[in-house]
């Protein structure tokens, strides 16, 4: 190896591990954006709200709720109900004449009347792509579904699935932000159970 090419290859081999670092630390980051604890004081039907990062998770915001979210910070709601699971009023009606954005990604495949529930993995990776965007412009987001509890597993899902949490851990933190439900927590467990990493 002449000189030149030693050192052509030295560089090289400095913006690779520069590039890899910079990965890294993009990806702790991410992790300390999801998992750091925060505080959001209870208000309107929202009885809890346990906040992670920028995100709080809850249960279905009433129609008297709504417009009290762009007074507490919130710019986004991430609802990971299902399509067709009724909520009784146009949620994205209100919350968008209330100046917020709303998405709509289903945490369980397919219709609320299908059983036995699963995970759909494609959402979430939806999910964790809109926290992702969403964190990087430091939104305010109220992720929720009926009770709180698939929110709650979402959150989980993505720690596992591509933050190299463990199982434990994982749960821990799906458990900070308001996992309690037997029958979604067998549901989530089955999911994590499955991921092959």
């Amino acid at each position: 190896m002449t000189y030149r090419s030693f050192i052509k290859y030295t560089r090289y081999l400095s913006v690779i591990s520069m590039a890899f670092l910079i990965i890294i630390n993009c990806a702790s980051a991410q992790n300390i954006s999801l998992i750091t604890e925060g505080s959001q004081t209870p208000f309107g039907n929202l009885d809890k709200t346990p906040m992670l990062g920028n995100v709080v998770y809850s249960r279905q915001p009433d129609e008297n709720t709504i417009p009290m979210l762009k007074d507490k910070g919130f710019d986004l709601v991430l609802s990971v109900r299902f399509d067709d699971e009724p909520v009784g009023f146009n949620a994205r009606e209100i919350i968008e004449q209330n100046g917020m954005s709303f998405v709509q990604i289903s945490y369980f495949k397919g219709s609320i009347k299908d059983r036995p529930r699963q995970v759909d993995d494609q959402a979430v990776e939806q999910i964790k792509q809109v926290l992702e965007s969403s964190l990087a412009k430091g939104d305010k987001i109220l992720m929720h579904c009926q009770s709180g509890q698939r929110a709650a597993a979402a959150l989980g899902s993505i720690l596992y699935r591509d933050y190299g949490f463990s199982k434990e851990e994982a749960r821990k933190y799906a458990e900070k932000a308001g996992l309690t439900s037997k029958n979604t927590g067998a549901v989530y467990d089955r999911y994590i159970d499955d991921i092959k990493r």
